[in-house]
């Protein structure tokens, strides 16, 4: 058997979406594939899916939780007390170098670290001519939550190789930061090959409440901005005011606690659509829901290439998205979808009505799109790739 190869991996977080579940995927197949490569994992925060990485992790796992959590008033004021008699909590440049400090003790063939946040990360291993990937996946927006532009066009090339999640990601990366093209591999984001499903689509209905002749249009989202997801009400409205076909829509996301969905709720009242729309909690059981949808919408304003548009294109789904909004447009392109106006609600509207008339259009939508999915973005197919840039690196 050929040498043992240690690997870190390093993931954002451990909660129960898209990049986490799409490195913890990557994770299981390497393991499979690779039965000489050892992985240790640091997440920089735990999440559902911790006890996940947990098991997959050959020695250890490490979770460098170094944000600064809210505090109560008195724990504000002990922490002023603390403060005036003990020494200083650590910055973060400081756990960071104290942390990545310890785990070069370890000596590492590669370092693979996975979204934009983790780049400042992967950094002191580079400097150390240890070979690092980093798998970026999200646009501008998303990467300047996590950093400064400058802070970006100073260290992107700090780095072996970049794997942008979709080819919107990879101009982006070259075209807005400076991005040295032969460091940047765009490899798509793909679903596992079998999705669970734990109820069917009568079941959803009747839990929901939902007569069998409705047809459900639905989201699979955060509720935020970006996603787009403050749109809901507008477009259900505008649907409404064009046909008299009887459905519901679904919005599949967040909670119903916070601020996003209780205002999402409130414009759907005034606008007199509440009856029209199903609010659902984000859950472990998403492919349930979406599998229930009889038309999927993408309606962000930016996303890379969202996990939850292939699950939506292995369920055969006709997916309605906009122009300009990211990964989206080259999956949907050349008639595998449909794509409206950068937020223009009312095209939208109208091209969901066309589908909501016409069933066999819906139908070779889905068709379509589940074919480019299993023929263009396999699993096994971008994994490979993964895993050949690995083999080169390490």
């Amino acid at each position: 058997m050929s040498e043992t190869k240690k690997i870190l991996l390093i993931s954002h977080e451990a909660s129960l979406s898209g990049a986490p579940i799409l490195v913890l995927s990557l994770l299981k197949k390497l393991r499979q594939q690779r039965k000489n490569y050892s992985v240790d994992v640091l997440l920089l925060r735990p999440g559902q899916l911790y006890e996940d990485f947990a098991k997959l992790s050959d020695n250890k796992i490490l979770v460098a939780n170094y944000f600064n959590q809210s505090l109560s008033f008195v724990n504000r004021n002990f922490k002023k007390f603390q403060n005036a008699f003990f020494p200083k909590e650590e910055t973060k440049e400081k756990q960071i170098e104290k942390i990545t400090g310890k785990l070069l003790q370890n000596n590492y063939d590669l370092v693979y670290a996975n979204t934009a946040e983790t780049l400042v990360w992967t950094i002191p291993f580079y400097k150390k001519n240890i070979p690092t990937i980093v798998a970026i996946h999200e646009l501008t927006f998303g990467i300047e939550s996590a950093y400064s532009k400058d802070f970006i066009l100073e260290n992107i090339s700090n780095v072996s190789m970049i794997i942008a999640g979709s080819n919107a990601v990879a101009d982006n990366l070259i075209n807005r930061y400076n991005a040295d093209p032969k460091k940047v591999k765009a490899i798509h984001s793909f679903v596992d090959e079998k999705l669970e499903i734990q109820k069917d689509k009568e079941q959803i209905k009747k839990e929901l409440n939902i007569p069998e002749s409705d047809i459900i249009l639905g989201i699979a989202s955060s509720q935020e901005l970006r996603k787009g997801t403050d749109l809901v009400p507008l477009l259900v409205k505008k649907i409404a005011d064009k046909t008299d076909i009887n459905f519901k829509f679904i919005n599949l996301g967040g909670s119903s606690k916070i601020g996003p969905v209780k205002c999402s709720k409130i414009d759907a009242e005034k606008l007199g659509v509440e009856e029209k729309i199903i609010y659902v909690d984000h859950n472990k059981t998403p492919n349930d829901y979406i599998n229930t949808f009889d038309i999927f919408l993408l309606l962000s304003r930016e996303d890379p290439f969202p996990l939850v548009m292939l699950t939506a294109a292995k369920l055969q789904k006709p997916i309605v998205a906009f122009e300009k909004s990211g990964g989206a447009v080259e999956f949907l392109e050349n008639g595998h979808g449909v794509l409206a106006p950068y937020l223009d609600l009312d095209t939208m509207a109208d091209e969901i009505v066309k589908l909501l008339q016409d069933k066999n259009l819906r139908e070779n939508y889905g068709s379509k799109i589940q074919h480019r999915l299993e023929e263009e973005y396999s699993e096994d197919k971008l994994t490979s790739q993964i895993f050949n840039l690995i083999d080169e690196l390490i």
